[in-house]
């Protein structure tokens, strides 16, 4: 026993003094080197962005000017000789040659995988034939449409047998909310009775976006997909067949689930390609919901096999999928997952959909006439299924996500919603409210000036796109110009203490994109791309603008400790510039592009330009930008 006693002590004494000369050698090493760094770049001018503070400011923070990278991590930045003091025998050393280096773009909503199937399908219209019919029919009277429609469903029932879809479209091509079928079918000249005499037995949807009418045989049809029981009021249906928003969903909900059912594989090709064309433009990182149910399918594939080439913070909203009737159910039982998933997948919300839709299908509190007042819809009002889905999962500890939200009403009634949660819930207090960071998107034509200090009492973030200049000043002609300071008032809602957020819809198309900066210089500018001004007073600065994209959004997708900054320890998730955003003139701002883009330490982009100066060969999709 003392034996063992005494071998005992000797092993912990030298253990002991093996520690503490390790200690002493730890002393005598910098920490940086402990191991050598990946990749440096240098010469660069680092933007970090690493000032987070919220609010109309004029600090962006440190800027060096190398960054070295270990594994998926920033280890170091500084000045060039310090951080290139770091290299070891296999770093990879980059000169940026002076170039402006910067945070990759987080992206607060956009569709990246829904753009890019649909473009396959673009390309390749005999799958969606495959699947369904799809037509147009033209007029400008309400009689020349109803003609159209019958002759089109006629001829449709009369070539195909029961069972086979047809999505037809009513109305001119161009710009939709314009179109005579909007008014028509918004209106309910052609109902769901008139769709079912015609076609009984054929699933028929008509739609001019966004307006949508349905028939009995649809619904059914969607049954049989989805194994649920539809619910019309789930999907926003009503007596006429009229369906608000989530009709485009079903559309894009539909080809997914009917074709990739058994392709899932391909599916998850096609998204992956899709991600790698927006890792070009600048986004490594993006929010959206998922609208489809192959579609979680085919992003688990990529995580498995590790071919996510961006990040993407996912909505869940599959408790109102195909009109799902028990939405706040469905909610109740599935738990807080919010933040949950890996570094490249996780879900950031519970998610509603759509409570509105795009003008004039919108809940706005505007004054109008009569005419266009009837055309707006709301589908979060008290008492709907969209209002108690939100209520429960708030009140089951859930953060919620709307996923489109256009015009200020229904924005109203989803705080209102909110705020019964906390009535019915009493641990659901307001600090706990604030720290879940409720979201909704798109600023069409909201947060008007009465409701920002709610919006900030509550803790909301907004999403808010340069585009909605565009797709909004038109319609102040069916209200009143005195409207415009509600189109994305960025400037009011931050001076509120409301964060706002970018996003960008617009997506990238086959091979061709709008460039990301050039997308956003409205918030700088306020003119649309007709070049009206639309509330000037509603502009930020530059600072603020690339808050918006960077260190603000990763607060969206709750990842701040790890995104939205260039600091030691943080994702590498970095964007090497080909101009210098902050001293380009305004009018050359949609010229700058990324000319290398890394994810996670890896190069996922790097354009020619850039890589013929480099003597190295290009990486990743070499997209042709137009502006």
């Amino acid at each position: 026993m003392r034996k063992i006693r005494k071998g005992l002590l000797f092993s912990v004494s030298f253990f002991l003094f093996c520690a503490a000369a390790n200690a002493q050698n730890t002393v005598t090493v910098p920490e940086e080197i402990v191991a050598y760094p990946d990749m440096i770049i240098h010469n660069a001018k680092v933007v970090t962005m690493d000032d987070t503070s919220f609010g109309l400011n004029t600090s962006r923070g440190t800027t060096a000017e190398a960054i070295a990278i270990r594994g998926d991590k920033i280890q170091a930045i500084g000045n060039n000789a310090r951080i290139l003091s770091l290299a070891g025998p296999g770093t990879d050393r980059i000169d940026a040659k002076g170039r402006m280096v910067m945070p990759g773009i987080i992206d607060a909503h956009t569709h990246i995988h829904n753009n890019e199937l649909n473009y396959w399908v673009s390309q390749n219209p005999e799958i969606l034939e495959s699947l369904a019919a799809s037509f147009s029919v033209s007029g400008l009277t309400d009689e020349e449409l109803e003609q159209g429609i019958r002759l089109g469903v006629q001829q449709h029932v009369g070539s195909t047998a029961p069972g086979r879809w047809a999505f037809i479209n009513v109305g001119s091509r161009g710009d939709g909310a314009m179109s005579p079928g909007v008014p028509y079918l918004g209106n309910a000249k052609f109902t769901m009775a008139m769709l079912d005499q015609l076609a009984p037995n054929h699933p028929i949807m008509l739609f001019s976006h966004p307006s949508y009418v349905m028939n009995t045989a649809a619904t059914l049809a969607m049954e049989d997909l989805y194994g649920s029981k539809f619910d019309p009021r789930a999907a926003g249906l009503d007596e006429d067949g009229r369906v608000r928003s989530t009709a485009a969903q079903y559309r894009r909900a539909l080809i997914i689930d009917m074709y990739f059912h058994t392709r899932v594989p391909q599916l998850a090709d096609l998204v992956e390609q899709g991600l790698a064309k927006n890792a070009a433009v600048g986004i490594t990182t993006y929010s959206s919901h998922i609208m489809g149910l192959r579609f979680l399918d085919a992003f688990n594939i990529l995580v498995r096999q590790n071919r996510m080439p961006i990040r993407f913070a996912y909505t869940h909203w599959f408790g109102f999928q195909a009109g799902y009737g028990d939405a706040a159910n469905f909610y109740r039982r599935m738990g807080d997952m919010a933040g949950m998933g890996s570094d490249y997948m996780w879900q950031s919300a519970v998610g509603l959909s759509s409570i509105d839709s795009g003008p004039p299908r919108m809940c706005s509190t505007m004054e109008a006439s009569q005419a266009v007042k009837a055309l707006e819809w709301c589908d979060n009002a008290e008492g709907s299924v969209y209002y108690e889905a939100t209520r429960i999962a708030i009140a089951n500890y859930q953060r919620v996500a709307v996923g489109h939200a256009y015009a200020d009403k229904g924005v109203d009634y989803f705080m209102n919603a909110v705020e019964d949660a906390m009535r019915d819930n009493p641990a659901i207090t307001l600090d706990y409210i604030r720290s879940r960071r409720l979201t909704s998107d798109h600023c069409g034509f909201y947060p008007r000036k009465a409701q920002i200090p709610r919006l900030a009492k509550l803790g909301m973030i907004i999403s808010c796109g340069g585009n909605v200049l565009t797709r909004s000043y038109p319609h102040l002609l069916r209200y009143s110009l005195q409207y415009a300071d509600r189109i994305a008032p960025a400037r009011s809602a931050i001076e509120g203490g409301v964060m706002v957020v970018v996003e960008n819809e617009a997506g990238v198309r086959g091979n061709t994109s709008s460039t990301y900066f050039g997308d956003a210089v409205p918030f700088l500018t306020r003119k649309n791309s007709r070049g009206d001004d639309v509330a000037p007073e509603e502009a930020v600065n530059r600072i603020t603008l690339m808050k918006m994209m960077t260190s603000w959004p990763a607060r969206f997708v709750l990842k701040e400790d790890v995104l939205g900054t260039l600091e030691p320890g943080k994702f590498a998730d970095i964007l090497v510039l080909n101009g210098d955003y902050f001293t380009v003139p305004v009018e050359e701002l949609k010229d700058i592009i990324p000319f290398m883009t890394i994810v996670g330490g890896k190069i996922r982009v790097l354009r020619s330009e850039f890589a013929q100066e480099l003597g190295r060969s290009s990486i990743g999709p070499q997209l042709e930008f137009q502006y």
